[in-house]
């Protein structure tokens, strides 16, 4: 694991403790002098479930997004002061090229989608998507299904796949395809990192799968649904308006 500084692509290693720390203090593993940077500006450690984050020093941006106090990051991820980026690389995180070779990409209209092989996005306006077949981005690169492995095809070399510029790779669960504007991290099964509560596990197909299908059919069922609720609980409902008339009729006419 290492950080590189963009504007000068210099790099630097992390300690032996796993605590890698940036500022212009005279005890900083990175010392940088710079007008933004103070004291221990920030600092990134290793831990078993991956870096993390901590700001001491007004705000970091992490792909865009000011971190104030603490984040988890991933490799790739690009950390911005002021003008200074620094981008977060592991050389354990190198992907493995592809045998595919797409000159010519085809886009289906339609693409068949799955729960369980995917692409789970950071957005909040856009979960991810599960590729049966295949996935393309308006950015231009593409994510395709072949014998139970997903490949990644970027020509145009528009984005960054585990904070590298590759043109097919192989992908593997965890490597994260990210640009500028948003991140996406690779979900596969049969892996430690796809856990049963992922989205993407088998036991939530339903959710993910059946909504497209499903969503019209419970349209459907739902005024069904209401009228049959009542329809059957017509006795104890009729029961409870019964207690309370009686009810109100006893406070309002307490015996003397």
């Amino acid at each position: 694991m290492y950080l590189v500084i963009e504007n000068n692509k210099k790099s630097f290693s992390f300690p032996a403790n796993g605590t890698l720390v940036v500022g212009n203090d005279a005890d900083c593993d990175v010392q940088i002098n710079h007008p933004k940077i103070w004291g221990r500006h920030f600092v990134i450690t290793q831990n078993s479930y991956g870096c993390v984050l901590r700001v001491f020093q007004d705000s970091v941006l992490v792909n865009g997004q000011a971190i104030t106090e603490k984040c988890i990051l991933d490799t790739g991820d690009v950390l911005q002061v002021g003008e200074l980026s620094f981008r977060l690389l592991d050389d354990s995180y190198i992907p493995k090229d592809s045998y595919l070779n797409y000159t010519n990409v085809k886009i289906k209209s339609n693409p068949n989608v799955s729960s369980v092989y995917g692409i789970r996005s950071f957005s909040a306006e856009n979960m991810g998507e599960f590729v049966i077949d295949d996935f393309h981005h308006p950015d231009g690169w593409h994510v395709f299904r072949k014998e139970n492995e997903l490949h990644f095809i970027d020509s145009k070399h528009t984005t960054f796949l585990n904070g590298l510029q590759i043109a097919q790779a192989n992908l593997s669960n965890g490597d994260v395809i990210s640009s500028e504007k948003y991140k996406y991290k690779v979900e596969l099964p049969g892996t430690s990192g796809f856990s049963k509560f992922s989205p993407s596990h088998p036991r939530n197909v339903l959710l993910s799968e059946s909504m497209d299908s499903g969503n019209t059919q419970a349209d459907e069922r739902s005024g069904e649904l209401g009228a049959g609720f009542f329809k059957n609980n017509l006795w104890w409902l009729t029961l409870l308006v019964g207690l309370s008339v009686l009810t109100l009729l006893i406070l309002n006419n307490p015996s003397t």
